[in-house]
């Protein structure tokens, strides 16, 4: 099945943070592309197979409908909802984040 992936305000400002540290305060440009080929690879994944992922482990976010995706090269995962055939991913998280009871 073919998904559409989105971004919501949070994941996209999220995002933007990550690679504007990457790139004003580390000052690595090579780390900055490797962010950026590694989040648009495991866009990829969701779009070709979103319903194959596991959810998050918290009970009340698998309630929620949650599932988490882990980047392959960094320490990266999405958090995103399946409606229908569309992928709202929620937030993008360093996986030592405490991301799970940062959620609404």
């Amino acid at each position: 099945m073919q998904f559409n992936v989105e971004l919501s305000e949070l994941a996209e400002t999220q995002y933007d943070n990550i690679l504007s540290y990457i790139s004003n305060v580390l000052k690595n440009q090579q780390a900055l592309e490797n962010v950026i080929n590694d989040f648009d690879d495991t866009i990829e994944k969701l779009e070709k197979m979103a319903d194959s992922f596991g959810y998050c482990n918290s009970k009340r976010l698998k309630k929620m409908g949650l599932h988490k995706i882990k980047f392959v090269k960094h320490r990266y995962l999405f958090v995103y909802r399946i409606i229908d055939k569309k992928v709202i991913i929620e937030g993008m998280y360093h996986e030592l984040q405490d991301y799970e009871n940062s959620i609404i």
